[in-house]
């Protein structure tokens, strides 16, 4: 019952041209027509639906300043479709013609969910931020793996929300939980690494899977280690392990019984041999000059001896 007393109540803000101007009317005409559809539809859950008289009034007034009539017009069309939380989203965010241009671009069921996120408190102002500086992309990141997707956004941009999208939650959360520390990196490190996982994934992870578990507490976020693993990636992603010394220094060693350490062996062993011949050759030429300038001398010294 306690639903359907809420849509009169709408038409009242709507007949009310003291309270709100054009743009607001547009607004709050758009929720009216969402609530009354939820109203008829789920009953006492479109109460929760609510827009405050001062958010729509704000979000109508920035609308005007940074679109104009299309803006409010774009607003009240999604408003109307998706429901208030895009009336919420707009206010959470830093500028309404980005977060209206991605809503926009998303698939018709994915945008009512993305402007709840959008809408929601802290975590939807840091979204709302990420999405006016990076599109869309930032809100398919997080739909795609919710807690995490912000985060690989936040760390390398739109390619960070494409990696984000491509990984399985398993792979997104393993990595996610470095990202505080990557985000910190170099930024010629940091891309460094972006490229390495969107190279050979399946292999990154299997490493990092691995370093994980054998090395508790560590980051891959760290510029010691990555001087180390980004130059080395070759061998570390063919079966390679990263470990620490005595001192805390990473290092690469081959492991035991890869079909690659024998390999490496006789590369090594061939190398030697054709070194150690080339120095044997060289001592052969220097032994042949000093024996053949002892004989000259002899000869000379025989011949003034003669003559003396």
């Amino acid at each position: 019952m306690k639903a359907f007393t809420f849509i009169p109540a709408i038409c009242l803000l709507l007949s009310s041209t003291v309270v709100y101007a054009s743009p607001a009317s547009a607004l709050v005409n758009a929720i009216a027509k969402f609530v009354s559809k939820e109203a008829a539809e789920t009953g006492a859950k479109s109460i929760s639906k609510e827009v405050g008289s001062e958010v729509v009034e704000r979000v109508s007034v920035r609308l005007v300043q940074e679109g104009g009539e299309k803006a409010v017009t774009e607003a009240a069309e999604l408003a109307s479709k998706h429901g208030p939380d895009v009336i919420r989203a707009l206010d959470n965010a830093p500028g309404t013609t980005q977060i209206l241009k991605s809503l926009d671009e998303l698939p018709v069921d994915e945008v009512g969910e993305a402007a709840a996120r959008l809408a929601s408190g802290s975590r939807g102002k840091q979204l709302a931020k990420a999405t006016d500086g990076f599109g869309v992309d930032a809100l398919q990141a997080e739909l795609k793996h919710p807690g995490a997707g912000l985060e690989y956004v936040t760390t390398w941009g739109k390619e960070g929300g494409t990696l984000c999208r491509s990984l399985t939650f398993d792979e997104a959360i393993l990595l996610g939980k470095h990202l505080d520390d990557i985000a910190k990196l170099p930024p010629a490190q940091k891309h460094q690494l972006l490229e390495l996982i969107e190279s050979s994934p399946k292999e990154f992870f299997a490493w990092l899977g691995r370093f994980i578990e054998a090395n508790p507490g560590k980051t891959i976020g760290s510029a010691t280690l990555l001087a180390v693993v980004l130059p080395n990636s070759d061998r570390i992603l063919g079966g390679d392990e990263v470990v620490f010394d005595s001192e805390g220094n990473p290092v690469v060693v081959s492991k035991k019984g890869l079909l690659s350490n024998p390999v490496d062996t006789l590369t090594e062993s061939a190398t030697d041999g054709v070194s150690w011949l080339f120095k044997g050759i060289a001592i052969v030429i220097v032994s042949a000059l000093a024996i053949y300038a002892a004989i000259k001398l002899w000869y000379v010294w025989r011949r003034e001896s003669r003559h003396a």
